[in-house]
């Protein structure tokens, strides 16, 4: 398989970091039509990323679409630059900064010197990055990355293995990536169940019809370790109500959310079960199918739990009732 170098670049010196970048400072006026610009301050050209991305030849050390589909986030673990052309992406750049100890360059679809010198040295740039950049590369593109402050320091070559068996359709665990979302679930959850996120709204809900709603401030105390009893029960509910094969959505209101296949994450070899769990520790949790026909809603400052759907009712409301008392709402 491919051949190539394996170059490090150390982050910028302070006293460079608050230089201007090359080519001169973009004046803030300026509309976002030219230039090199982070994806996640001109959303609207997500799809066309995707295009220039995932069609480009390459090879490249991170492919888009892997990384998309690992977990992309405007967070601080994935960088995303575009060269903007009369307003049209030309060119794509990505990183991802949650490789400690060092910030990978995913791939550049372009080697024109100043587009590769700008993504580059805006990375380095970003102290709270605090690692070096490693990048892969080889021809031309391997050339403009020297010239713009990296160093090989080695060579690596890929091979293929092809194991016999039929591989799994696809990640027992993903990112929700909002970027590239074309169906999301939080536009449905809100209006489906009159979603209304406000502190004063209790219930910030429509209790759905069949739901039970369980009291949790008045068990806090009284529990050893309430969010990993909440999650043991609601976990083993999930693989009882759901089909083989079906994928379950953890919700986080107003950050991250992923997906997963309960019958394939938490075991050896296999990702742990993605986000913070049922218990709201501060904001809006929920657990749902993407059908919405059941799942598990928990509200921070209400303090409690609401599961809905008859498949998880039925395989969680006898030890829910037993760790939390009766339920103080229900909905037939």
């Amino acid at each position: 398989g491919w051949e190539r170098s394996v170059l490090l670049a150390d982050p910028l010196p302070p006293e460079e970091r608050d230089a201007p970048l090359s080519g001169g400072p973009v004046p803030a006026a300026e509309p976002p039509r030219q230039g090199v610009r982070d994806l996640y301050r001109v959303r609207e050209q997500a799809g066309r990323t995707w295009e220039v991305a995932v069609g480009s030849p390459g090879p490249h050390a991170m492919p888009y679409a892997e990384m998309i589909a690992d977990g992309s986030s405007d967070e601080g673990d994935v960088f995303i630059e575009v060269l903007l052309e009369d307003g049209l992406v030309t060119a794509v750049a990505w990183a991802h900064g949650d490789e400690q100890p060092f910030t990978v360059v995913g791939g550049l679809t372009s080697d024109d010197e100043d587009f590769v010198r700008a993504c580059t040295e805006g990375w380095r740039r970003d102290a709270w990055l605090g690692c070096p950049l490693l990048a892969e590369a080889d021809g031309p593109l391997r050339a403009r990355l020297l010239e713009a402050g990296f160093v090989e320091v080695t060579s690596v070559r890929s091979y293929h293995w092809s194991p016999p068996g039929t591989p799994e359709p696809g990640r027992p665990a993903q990112f929700l990536d909002w970027l590239h979302d074309d169906d999301p679930l939080w536009d449905r959850f809100y209006a489906e169940f009159d979603f209304k996120p406000n502190t004063a709204h209790r219930p910030a809900i429509t209790d759905p019809s069949p739901s039970v709603v369980w009291n949790l401030h008045s068990h806090h105390r009284l529990v050893a370790d309430l969010p990993a009893a909440l999650d043991a029960i609601v976990r083993r509910g999930l693989l009882a109500a759901t089909e083989p094969g079906e994928f379950v959505y953890w919700l986080d209101w107003q950050h991250d959310g992923y997906r997963y296949d309960p019958r394939r994450v938490d075991a050896p070899g296999r990702p742990a079960v993605p986000g913070r769990g049922t218990y709201p520790n501060g904001d809006y949790y929920l657990h749902l199918t993407h059908d919405l026909r059941l799942g598990t809603f928990g509200h921070p400052w209400e303090q409690t739990l609401t599961v809905w759907g008859p498949a998880l009712i039925t395989a969680v409301e006898g030890e829910l009732t037993d760790l939390l008392g009766e339920p103080v709402r229900r909905r037939d």
